[in-house]
């Protein structure tokens, strides 16, 4: 199957660069991110990666030209029978029908503690601030508040070894691994003018949308934030009502009204992602108190990220919920920059769940580069809310690899950290334990990532044939 790849906007000025040279040949075969092409920007040569997996059949600008952004830059042959396969999935999700997964749980597995470095010990994640003097011999004994049954520690608890079935494994890698490739799939899109409005990504971060999301039931909800792609499809929603949705078709999830910033299906138990910094922490603390005046046993988890805990919304939403004993999970994705600023550098004390000592509730800190870790915490901390006996704030220690939005290139972030960062990635890890335990191998991972690849590519498809909205959809879905 041909697939096209068109030229990104990646110039600050105008809208075309000059071709410098291709890097792979015609006839070779290229993995999504190899490098493709060199170009010449009004400020800078630049490589451009390929946005595409598959062999290079063919190049449509030779170097010396001049390309404008979008314009089509080469064609690739993909694996014809694994995105004809898929395309038929893609057909039957286009519905909007599916239910979201259920999580699975099971006979013997893996261990939890395999997955990575013990959460248990600060020194194994990287990018924290130390407290020393002072402050250290305050902030780091462990301390212990009671306060209407809950409780607060310094040091987050360790994983216990707990089984798992191999089938809810390969779940979770398969959900991160769609996220990752739906996340770089989209990002040339937008930078290609494929798609309309700006776009806020969470490569990186695959394990505390998925890991949180498998702890929660299909009668729970969540509230998600401008980076919301992830938590979208660790709930459910299929790539394809968010791919519509993304170009503005009546077809996506929001019927082509929300865009990237605003996605989410209250069918599957996602209210549509909250633009304001902080924004949904107090809509989580009325839905727990609606939940609980109604005697339901349900519990919404509401993810934000650590800019987010400097917002007065943040301490109003969380004492309200510590009052009534609401059933909240406040997960706090800690990847470490609000836009570009450390958090250290805003904070005294950087160790997000200790703030919830003053709400009386219990905080706890998690490798959120480790998905079994995540899961296990947001297990224990859904099954507390659920009896009565939340809310919990959990802070997920995680890291971005793309930019705050589209053309943020990250240079605040230290390659020393990154690279330590990326090395602990997400997917990797649990890739090897899947395969250090013998329950997958390489191949049929890497064929897991092809047919996800072949789902977004035919999902692409679809979503540039869907109806676009007319004018008269402008007064529809009008409250007032």
């Amino acid at each position: 199957m041909d697939v096209v790849m068109r030229m990104p906007d990646v110039a600050t000025v105008d809208d075309t660069v000059k071709l410098v040279r291709w890097l792979v040949e015609v006839g070779r075969p290229v993995r999504r991110g190899d490098a493709l092409v060199e170009v010449e920007t009004d400020k800078a040569i630049l490589t451009i990666e390929s946005a595409i997996t598959g062999t290079l059949r063919a190049t449509a600008v030779a170097a010396g030209d001049e390309v404008a952004t979008g314009q089509e830059i080469a064609t690739f042959d993909v694996d014809e029978a694994i995105v004809a396969g898929m395309a038929s999935t893609a057909v039957r999700a286009a519905s909007m029908n599916d239910e979201p997964s259920e999580p699975i749980s099971g006979a013997a597995g893996v261990v939890a503690g395999d997955v990575g470095l013990s959460v248990a010990h600060r020194s194994t994640l990287p990018g924290r601030a130390t407290i020393e003097g002072g402050r250290r011999s305050f902030f780091a004994r462990n301390r212990e508040a009671r306060e209407g049954g809950t409780t607060t520690r310094d040091e987050p608890r360790a994983v216990e070894p707990t089984s798992y079935d191999p089938g809810f494994l390969l779940d979770l890698y398969r959900r991160m691994v769609l996220i990752r490739e739906f996340e770089d799939g989209v990002k040339f899109l937008f930078l290609e003018g494929t798609m309309p409005g700006t776009i806020h990504q969470c490569q990186g971060q695959e394990a505390t949308a998925v890991g949180v999301c498998a702890a929660l039931g299909a009668e729970d909800f969540i509230t998600s934030t401008f980076r919301g792609h992830g938590h979208a499809l660790a709930r459910g929603l299929t790539v394809e009502e968010l791919l519509f949705e993304l170009f503005g078709a009546t077809s996506g999830c929001c019927r082509g009204k929300g865009g990237s910033m605003h996605v989410g299906n209250m069918g599957r138990g996602m209210v549509p992602g909250i633009a304001i910094v902080g924004g949904g922490i107090p809509l989580a603390a009325g839905m727990a108190l609606a939940f609980k005046m109604r005697k339901e046993r349900r519990v919404v988890a509401c993810f934000f990220g650590d800019g987010a805990v400097a917002e007065g919304a943040f301490h109003e939403g969380v004492n309200l919920a510590a009052i009534w004993d609401l059933p909240a999970l406040f997960v706090c994705e800690n990847n470490h920059y609000g836009a570009s600023t450390r958090v250290d550098r805003v904070m005294r004390n950087p160790r997000i769940a200790e703030r919830a000592a003053t709400y009386g509730i219990r905080g706890e800190t998690v490798d959120g580069n480790d998905v079994l870790a995540v899961y296990e915490a947001a297990r224990t901390a859904v099954e507390e809310c659920r009896s009565g006996r939340g809310p919990v704030l959990l802070e997920l220690l995680t890291y971005r690899r793309t930019g705050h939005s589209r053309r943020d290139a990250c240079n605040y972030q230290p390659k020393e950290e990154r690279d330590e960062w990326f090395r602990r990635d997400p997917i990797d890890r649990l890739a090897k334990v899947l395969v250090d335990r013998g329950l997958a191998d390489q191949a049929s991972l890497d064929h897991i990532r092809a047919e996800v690849q072949a789902q977004f590519q035919a999902a692409v498809e679809l979503a540039r044939r869907q109806p676009m909205p007319t004018l008269d959809d402008l007064t529809t879905d009008v409250l007032a």
